[in-house]
């Protein structure tokens, strides 16, 4: 009867060593990517900058929130504690609906109150729409809406911060709405 043949023993942990430090390379290659990728960037000031159809002329010293701004469709912008967030998307609908829902999701959602009715407002470049103020325990804000019916575009912009320094950031936001209108090319 034949002998059963013997396996030789292979070495594993050259494999292990080289799965191991390919995990470190890639690890190690997204912290130091993630460490020196700025979060923020600076706007040059008098420049405007555009968001699907809505453009408008950033307030000197914000900076834009890279990692909340979507390419086309959002841009937030920060400074200090307080944020201006501009979102554009398709139009659909009635002109009070996205307003509606954007009232029920601070309300429910997020807890915040509503102070006061919406309101009608038109800028001096003539951009007209809708606005109401909210506030909460830790922040406030005031929400615009713009929809352009020929276009079929919505515009939506939400500022918000903390209590501490809210009328200089609101007065800055107003000066960036009162910049904005709706002639870039998406």
């Amino acid at each position: 009867m034949p002998e059963p043949s013997r396996r030789i023993p292979y070495r594993t942990w050259p494999g292990a060593l080289a799965v191991l430090l390919a995990i470190a390379a890639y690890v190690g290659g997204l912290t130091f990517w993630n460490n020196h990728t700025p979060g923020a960037r600076p706007l040059p000031v008098g420049q405007t900058v555009s968001v699907g159809h809505a453009r408008f002329e950033p307030a000197a010293g914000w900076e834009m929130d890279v990692a909340r701004s979507k390419a086309g469709r959002s841009l937030m912008l920060f400074k200090g504690g307080h944020k201006f967030l501009v979102s554009t998307a398709p139009w659909v609908g009635g002109p009070d609906g996205p307003l509606v829902r954007q009232q029920r999701l601070m309300e429910r959602g997020q807890r915040l109150e509503i102070d006061g009715d919406i309101s009608d407002f038109v800028t001096p470049w003539g951009l007209q729409g809708k606005t109401f103020a909210y506030y909460g325990s830790k922040l406030a804000g005031r929400f615009w809406q713009v929809v352009d019916l020929q276009r079929k575009s919505l515009v939506q912009i939400d500022f918000y911060g903390a209590s501490d320094g809210l009328n200089e950031a609101m007065a800055e936001a107003r000066s960036m709405l009162e910049s904005m209108d709706l002639e870039a090319s998406p």
